[in-house]
């Protein structure tokens, strides 16, 4: 081994020096498209699109309707309406029940009074909304019993919701996410450690893949005794039920069957809310590659490929040129298939940034023949391409 890097001592200097120098000038280049108003366009094509969105355009993955999680969709029913489906699902002693709606402001006093009601009971967790300035919350006349916040997310960067955050920090102490609290009450173990990072959302599918009633529909149902030590959600689904042109409460996700271009949101938000509980009751998440090791396979890979273009250059012929891009374009399949296979498998590799720093590194090369040649006049300076 030692006698390996002693023989090719001269190319591992050159693939070191080549990575350093065509990873610096990618940063510069990445600033400055960054920083170029007329690339706009391009860059929020970009900037929603991962290719997970692929992975869950093309297969949803096949599962079993949860059991444990029901949905209700509340449409635009009026609070003493609401008052009363709360009072019917909690006739039949649901585990809990999470209502995705928040009521800002005093309204009829007797609809008030009865939804009052039945959002004191200890079984009931109501939604507040936590705004860059204020928190939206349920008027205090209501008197809710638990009120947990109903952010997906606080990244503001992205509008396709692929994380969750369980806690949020604020002036007054540590807030818990609405499916966290929901869950714990559920009596979920949850590994608290790990929800105090973003966690990547495990889709599971949309409405119709969860238990689902419309208002009348559960109402007028006259066995409801299925919903018995469940979690009930209560939203807006859409009037009528899963309208994919009603767009109230509703969000880009990467089901969305277009996965770059404009389109309409597709998942309700409670749709969303009913997918991290399912994987929060059944200990089901994502593993992200950590931030070190990620980096360090991004450098690796840009080592290596810096090697084979120092091995390509040293030849000469031209058409070696074309056989790198040939190269790289199939390492490139390459690493989105294993992307795609690992994601299948709950582990979460972003070869996004190693196929970005990979290409335009291999753009990059260029400028460093040339450096060497710049220094090689001026000094001596020992190289693979002499």
């Amino acid at each position: 081994m030692i006698k390996w890097f002693k023989r090719h001592s001269l190319l591992l200097k050159d693939a070191f020096f080549s990575t350093i120098f065509c990873l610096i000038l990618t940063f510069i280049l990445a600033g400055i498209v960054v920083n170029l108003s007329f690339l706009n366009p391009f860059k929020e094509a970009f900037k929603d699109f991962s290719f997970t969105d692929i992975y869950y355009s093309e297969k949803i993955q096949e599962t079993t309707l949860p059991k444990d999680i029901i949905l209700i969709n509340i449409e635009d029913r009026n609070r003493f309406e609401l008052g009363l489906l709360l009072e019917s699902v909690l006739a039949e002693n649901p585990k809990v029940i999470g209502l995705d709606a928040i009521f800002r402001n005093p309204k009829d006093s007797i609809g008030d009074a009865y939804l009052s009601a039945q959002l004191q009971n200890p079984k009931v967790v109501s939604a507040l909304n936590i705004e860059r300035n204020e928190i939206i919350r349920t008027h205090s006349s209501l008197k809710p019993a638990n009120e947990n916040f109903i952010n997906i997310s606080f990244d503001l960067k992205s509008k396709v919701v692929r994380t969750f955050e369980s806690f949020h920090k604020s002036d007054s102490g540590i807030d818990t996410s609405f499916t966290v609290q929901i869950a714990s009450k559920f009596g979920a173990e949850l590994p608290m450690k790990k929800l105090n990072q973003s966690q990547f959302i495990k889709y599971s599918g949309k409405y119709t893949s969860f238990i689902h009633f419309g208002f009348d529909e559960f109402m007028l149902m006259q066995d409801k005794q299925l919903i018995k030590d469940k979690i009930i959600l209560l939203g807006y689904l859409g009037v009528p039920l899963g309208d994919s042109f009603d767009v109230e409460d509703k969000f880009f996700t990467p089901l969305n069957e277009k996965t770059s271009g404009k389109s309409l949101p597709d998942m309700f938000g409670v749709v969303i809310h009913a997918n991290i509980l399912k994987m929060l009751i059944e200990n089901d998440y994502l593993s992200k590659t950590p931030t070190f090791i990620a980096l360090m396979i991004d450098f690796l890979s840009v080592f290596l490929f810096m090697i084979f273009s120092l091995k390509l250059e040293k030849r000469g012929e031209i058409y070696n040129r074309t056989f790198k891009w040939f190269v790289l374009f199939t390492y490139t399949a390459f690493l989105l298939y294993l992307h795609l296979l690992f994601y299948s498998k709950d582990i979460y590799i972003n070869v996004f940034n190693i196929i970005a720093l990979t290409g335009i590194s291999a753009n990059m090369f260029i400028f460093y023949v040339h450096l060497l040649k710049f220094i090689k006049s001026k000094i001596t300076w020992k190289s693979y391409l002499d």
